[in-house]
């Protein structure tokens, strides 16, 4: 999302989003274009986002709203991606 004028249409059980910035760090399950549900809001810009297998706490600017799509996505929406091996240190 590029404005907090963004925040005021999501609504926690129904928008979906989408991953704009690799995560993967955080788990694997998350590189960019992964989708999930908003299910909760953990601080005035944070959301409890749950993905198909994961739920983490997610950035407003680290994340764009899917246009058009409603409730939880499936492993079929999420990207084919195998993430790469990270070594300590690495960005």
């Amino acid at each position: 999302m590029e404005d907090t004028k963004e925040l005021e249409r999501i609504v926690v059980g129904e928008t979906r989003v989408t991953l704009n910035r690799d995560l993967s760090v955080m788990n694997p399950n998350l590189v960019a274009g992964s989708q999930g549900l908003v299910v909760g809001k953990i601080a005035n810009y944070t959301f409890k986002v749950a993905f198909p297998k994961v739920t983490v706490g997610i950035n407003w600017r680290d994340c764009d709203i899917v246009a058009g799509k409603t409730g939880m996505p499936t492993d079929a929406d999420q990207p084919k991606v195998i993430p790469k091996p990270r070594h300590m240190g690495e960005e």
